[in-house]
């Protein structure tokens, strides 16, 4: 636990605002959230599953959790929010089965950044289901892809990827920063597959392998591997009006790129209104051919929306603002078209 002394805010009674499981990158967001001058004063509650010196030094309170899922977890982030008097609540975990229980954080006066209802969050936490959602509309395309199971739905769905000339790639129904994404490859030898290959390619006789031996396989999509620039999209909405849209194109692991892509913003535009988005989320699409593809939409914050504040617009701030009810007034003035390095430590000055 840490405790800090924040002069510039002044108000007798301090907003609590309370991050369940944030990311690794979450206390440059907060630090950036802060040092805006503002008429409210906010004090910071964190609990995660471990411990975590860099989160502990931007809360006021910090406390690990218990190893709980399920409603067990929903109880516990109540129980929390009562006992420290939350006021304010931005869920990162479990908030697919958190949503579900809205009305009882309603109940003890808590507001939560839950950005649409329960039937969004379940749709949009399955990218299957939100390909189903998109199909045959013209907001964006959507790439070839297959929910698998069993060897014969994959090698139906990867004879038909290879048919359109297409490379193919597996990755988890629901995911998170990319997580069991993996580019499959023919073939490879035993030598190549010992030490050539890395955590993001597989060889294709592995999975038949693994696939003809198993009998209960967790279902995974299979689909075309979308070859070209890959962006992500940090968006703030109210009540599916795009508020702002910031598009990151990413170089390379450690390098992105911030762009004023004006189809990439009509684009989120066109997606927050079809699900009717609140607050903050992110968009991530990936071109392909001349063809901009969605990858994904994550009902939450980007653990890398303090990159897009660099263009001058500070995303939680804003929020926060929104979800306290009060007027969100948005900086006209944007910087874009600028390289970020991942490696960098920016001023707080750098972010405004």
């Amino acid at each position: 636990m840490s405790n800090q002394t924040r002069d510039h805010r002044n108000l007798e009674k301090p907003i609590k605002l309370y991050f369940n499981r944030c990311f690794s990158t979450t206390p440059r967001i907060i630090k950036l959230f802060l040092s805006y001058q503002d008429n409210h004063k906010f004090e910071i509650y964190i609990s995660h599953c471990s411990t975590n010196e860099s989160m502990q030094e931007v809360a006021d309170y910090f406390e690990v959790e218990p190893l709980l899922e399920g409603r067990d977890y929903v109880d516990y982030c109540l129980d929390f929010c009562l006992e420290h008097e939350i006021d304010l609540f931005v869920p990162r975990y479990n908030v697919t089965t958190l949503i579900a229980y809205k009305d009882d954080f309603d109940r003890i006066g808590v507001k939560v950044m839950f950005i649409g209802s329960a039937e969004i969050y379940q749709t949009l936490e399955s990218k299957v289901k939100t390909y189903e959602a998109l199909d045959n509309t013209d907001i964006i395309a959507i790439p070839m892809s297959f929910c698998v199971k069993n060897y014969e739905e994959f090698n139906t769905a990867y004879q038909k990827i290879t048919e359109i000339g297409s490379s193919v790639c597996m990755k988890p129904i629901s995911g998170i920063s990319g997580n069991g994404f993996k580019q499959i490859i023919e073939t490879m030898t035993e030598v190549e597959e010992l030490y050539l290959t890395t955590g993001f390619t597989i060889a294709k006789d592995r999975i038949v392998r693994i696939l003809q031996d198993s009998q209960n396989v967790e279902p995974f999509i299979v689909m075309e591997y979308l070859e070209d620039d890959e962006f992500s999209i940090d968006c703030l909405a109210k009540k599916g009006e795009l508020i702002r849209a910031i598009p990151r194109r990413k170089l390379d692991s450690y390098r992105q790129n911030i762009e004023h892509r004006v189809d990439l913003i009509a684009i989120a535009q066109k997606l927050t209104k079809r699900f009717n988005l609140n607050y903050l989320f992110n968009i991530q699409v990936k071109c392909h051919k001349g063809t901009i593809y969605l990858i994904e939409i994550n009902t939450r914050m980007s653990g890398g929306i303090h990159k897009s504040s660099l263009a001058g617009v500070n995303f939680l701030y804003l929020a926060i603002k929104l979800l306290m009810g009060e007027t969100v007034t948005i900086q006209e003035k944007i910087r874009w078209d600028f390289q970020i390095s991942n490696r960098e430590n920016y001023e707080l000055s750098d972010l405004g």
